[in-house]
């Protein structure tokens, strides 16, 4: 006689059948979900990283941006200095990248990641030159860019990619084994174990 998924067979005595197949469908759907939208925002990176164009980017200045007012361009590290919000996480500074393609044409750029209370890089270096970044563009549109050192770039997409992967493996093996029966171990009553149990 069928069983239906989500209720698991009675067991014969000493076997125990996990069964709540549905649930375990769902998981292993809710990781492939995970792992799909990871894979989809890292193609564009790692396409870009292995296929694009490289190139060092020079740091031209810095943004600061905050929902309602107009856009702060700091060109100047003692300026950014005062324009620093130690306490106002409502700002968000984004460094401005410029780098020459190929061809010789100039592009600025924007870093694909913000900072709050400070900029993620100082316009100028300890060395007092301009601070640099490794920039991957495509050659045919260089507006397409990712910069592959920028932790944030990988770290989103990354966690997705494994939550993912682990939420589809684990499911996978406990559908598996949700309606196969598994043999418990047989373990004796106390009086048996022992040797003490009441003579006749």
């Amino acid at each position: 006689m069928n069983t239906p998924d989500n209720i698991a067979p009675d067991p014969s005595p000493g076997v125990y059948i996990p069964g709540h197949a549905a649930q375990k469908v769902m998981m292993i759907l809710f990781g492939i979900m995970l792992l799909t939208l990871g894979l989809v925002h890292l193609w564009q990176p790692l396409r870009l990283f292995a296929f694009g164009s490289r190139v060092r980017a020079e740091a031209v200045s810095i943004t600061k941006t905050k929902q309602g007012l107009p856009d702060l361009v700091l060109t100047d590290d003692v300026e950014v200095q005062s324009k620093l919000e130690p306490h106002d996480r409502s700002y968000i500074f984004w460094n401005e990248f410029r780098f020459l393609t190929a061809d010789g044409t100039p592009v600025t750029v924007r870093a694909t990641v913000g900072s709050q209370l400070k900029p993620l890089y100082t316009l100028l270096d300890p060395d007092g030159l301009p601070t640099t970044d490794l920039v991957c563009y495509d050659p045919a549109n260089p507006g397409t860019y990712v910069f592959p050192m920028l932790i944030g770039t990988w770290f989103a997409p990354g966690v997705l990619v494994v939550i993912g992967t682990i939420c589809t493996i684990i499911g996978s093996v406990l559908r598996y084994w949700a309606n196969r029966p598994i043999e418990l171990p047989h373990i004796p009553p106390p009086a048996a174990a022992t040797g003490t149990g009441a003579k006749p």
